[in-house]
């Protein structure tokens, strides 16, 4: 069977990248996308370091050429923030454009989390 357009391989290479910089990842794929889940994704917000459970999607998903979900939103960080029904349970995601699926994803994710630094 072949893969949908616009549907890609995610690299083992990229996979275990992220996983070097953010501990447990896996792909889990729902509904003809990919998404990349990441346990515990820490990062510096508002100078604090944060942790929250995120999946990572790094194909065109909702009008975004990617997308990062949070399991919480960070409403003082990025702007109209919206709730998604992936994988049975709500994630959070916010308005964060141009951001290309042609990267890596440690350089997916990079992009994605600087609106919320």
């Amino acid at each position: 069977m072949s893969e949908p357009e616009g549907h890609p391989v995610i690299k083992a290479e990229d996979l275990a990248e992220l996983g070097r910089c953010c501990g447990p990842v896996k792909v889990i794929a729902e509904a003809n996308f990919d998404f990349v889940h990441i346990e515990k994704l820490k990062f510096l917000s508002d100078g604090l370091e944060v942790e929250v459970e995120a999946l990572l999607c790094p194909q065109l998903r909702d009008g975004y050429a990617t997308r990062l979900y949070l399991a919480l939103p960070f409403p003082s960080k990025g702007q109209n923030w919206t709730q998604h029904h992936i994988l049975g349970r709500n994630w959070h995601s916010w308005s964060w454009q141009n951001v290309p699926a042609e990267q890596r994803l440690v350089q997916i994710l990079l992009s994605h989390l600087k609106a919320l630094k």
